[in-house]
C-alpha cells in the first residue's frame, strides 16, 4: 500500500533559510496540535516534535539579536551600505557619463543583475554573496571598468568592511556555540527534521493500520486532514523558494525539481580612450527596500573611507 505522505519533502526543506525552516514548522506544529486531538496514538510524537522544535525557534532567536545589535548589525550596516553606495555610483553615470563610460556603465549593470537579491538576502548569504561579488570585481571582465568610473577605493573598503564582518561573526558564533547548552542552529534544524520524519513515518503507519484493519471513517479524516496540511505547508515552501530564485516547480505530489538559470552574457567591455555612440542605455534597475538603503548611510562625508 502506498504512503499516505511522501518523504520528498527532506530535499525541500533543506534549501530553507534559517528563518524559512523556523517559520515552516512554527505554521506547521500550531495546526498539527488541533488535528491530532482525535488521534491520540500520534499526540505524544507531536508533542516530541513541539518541544525540539521550541529549541531550535530559540536559538534562532538567540542569534537574530546577537547578529542584529551591537557592533556586529554596525558592521553590517556598512558593508550593504558600500555596496548599495556602489550599484547607485554606476547607475548615476548615465547622467554624466561620457560613451566610454556609459559603455562601462551597462557592463557593470549586467553585472549587478546577478545580485538583484543581495540586500534582502539572509545574513550568512550576504556574506557568500559579496565574497562572489568582490571576486567578479577583480576579473578581467570587468575590473577595467570599475577602474574607469573611478570605483575601485570603494570596492576596495567594501572589501575590507565584509572581511571585518565575517571574522566577527565567525567569533561570535564560535563563542556561542561553545557556551550554549542548546546547541548550534545546523544541529537544531538536524533534530527538528529527524522528529517530523519520524511523525510523518507514524501517520503512515496509522493510516495503513486503519485501512487494512478497523477502516474508521473518522480515523481516515483526521489522517486526510494532516496530510491535506503538510501538503499545503510544502507548497507554500515551493512558492517560497522561486520566489527568491531557486526556481523549484511546484508540483501536486509535493516533490520538487531543481530548475537552472540561464546565464546572463555580458556585453563586450570597452576599449578605453573608445568613443561610442550611446544607444539604448539600460534603465535604473529597481532597488530592493532595505534598512540599510536609506540615504544617510550613503553619504560619502558620514563615511570618510569612501572616498572623495
Amino acid at each position: 500500500m502506498n504512503k499516505l505522505i511522501s518523504l520528498s519533502f527532506k530535499t525541500l526543506i533543506s534549501k530553507f533559510h534559517n528563518a524559512e525552516h523556523v517559520d515552516f514548522f512554527y505554521r506547521l506544529i500550531s495546526s498539527l496540535t488541533a488535528l491530532v486531538a482525535a488521534l491520540p496514538s500520534l499526540g505524544s510524537i507531536v508533542n516530541a516534535l513541539s518541544a525540539i522544535y521550541a529549541r531550535e525557534d530559540a536559538i534562532f532567536k538567540k542569534n537574530q539579536t546577537a547578529i542584529q545589535t551591537g557592533s556586529l548589525g554596525t558592521l553590517h550596516d556598512r558593508r550593504i551600505g558600500l555596496f548599495v553606495f556602489f550599484r547607485q555610483s554606476v547607475i548615476a553615470v548615465k547622467f554624466f557619463g561620457t560613451a566610454v563610460q556609459l559603455q562601462a556603465m551597462e557592463l557593470l549593470l549586467y553585472l549587478l543583475k546577478n545580485y538583484e537579491k543581495l540586500t534582502t538576502a539572509a545574513y550568512s548569504d550576504q556574506t557568500g554573496l559579496l565574497h562572489n561579488f568582490l571576486e567578479d570585481c577583480e576579473k578581467a571582465a570587468y575590473k577595467p571598468s570599475i577602474q574607469l568610473l573611478g570605483l575601485t577605493e570603494l570596492v576596495n573598503n567594501l572589501l575590507a568592511a565584509n572581511t571585518e564582518f565575517e571574522t566577527q561573526y565567525t567569533e561570535r558564533s564560535t563563542e556561542q556555540a561553545e557556551s550554549s547548552d542548546q546547541g548550534n542552529m545546523p544541529e537544531a534544524r538536524a533534530n527538528t527534521d529527524s522528529a517530523f520524519e519520524a511523525f510523518i513515518d507514524a501517520v503512515n503507519v496509522s493510516w495503513t493500520a486503519n485501512e487494512l484493519g478497523a477502516k474508521d471513517p473518522a480515523v481516515r479524516t483526521a489522517l486526510t486532514g494532516i496530510k491535506q496540511l503538510v501538503d499545503g505547508a510544502i507548497h507554500q515552501g515551493q512558492l517560497n523558494l522561486a520566489r527568491r530564485g531557486h526556481h523549484h516547480k511546484p508540483k501536486d505530489d509535493g516533490n520538487t525539481d531543481e530548475g537552472t538559470q540561464t546565464p546572463i552574457t555580458p556585453p563586450t567591455p570597452p576599449t578605453p580612450g573608445t568613443q561610442q555612440p550611446n544607444t539604448d542605455l539600460p534603465d535604473a534597475p529597481p532597488t530592493e527596500q532595505n534598512p540599510t538603503d536609506e540615504p544617510h548611510h550613503l553619504d560619502p562625508n558620514e563615511h570618510p573611507s569612501m572616498g572623495e
